[in-house]
């Protein structure tokens, strides 16, 4: 019966470790971008809840342009957009731009992201202040946009 148990044990201790290295491995392979999960996703806008950000575009030089939606149930102005993309914040405080209910916004620049590698994925996190023009207060909605280059 010892035998058996001691078997067992080595048998787990072995595989365990052979597994934890594996994970381990494949762990920091993805940390360091070898593997681009970016590119297997396409392009997709997650998070916005009252704006949403219908279009969007980052050349391969870098310029980032959007187009957003209001899902308020009201008009709205937007105020200011910030968005961070590699620990760097670009922020967009001359927007001023009004979408009726229901209607989506023209083209607005936002900036220019560095770091522009054409062909690879990105992922941007975006911040829009907006102020509902029924009841003059200030909102924010913020989410994620991914995508490639070009």
């Amino acid at each position: 019966m010892v035998m058996k148990g001691q078997t067992a044990l080595n048998f787990l201790m072995t595989h365990g470790w052979a597994l934890l290295l594996i994970v381990l491995v494949v762990g920091a392979l993805f940390t360091l971008e070898i593997f681009d999960i970016g590119s297997f996703l396409g392009s997709r806008a997650t998070g916005f809840a009252q704006i949403g950000v219908t279009a969007w575009r980052v050349t391969n030089t870098g310029n980032f342009t959007a187009q957003l939606t209001n899902k308020v149930g009201s008009d709205i102005r937007v105020d200011k957009i910030s968005w961070t993309y590699h620990g760097v914040t670009g922020i967009n405080s001359a927007v001023n731009t009004t979408i009726a209910n229901g209607q989506t916004s023209p083209t607005i620049i936002l900036g220019t992201v560095a770091d522009v590698a054409a062909g690879s994925s990105y992922s941007i996190q975006m911040y829009i202040t907006y102020t509902d023009l029924n009841t003059n207060s200030q909102y924010q909605s913020s989410g994620t946009i991914t995508g490639s280059f070009g």
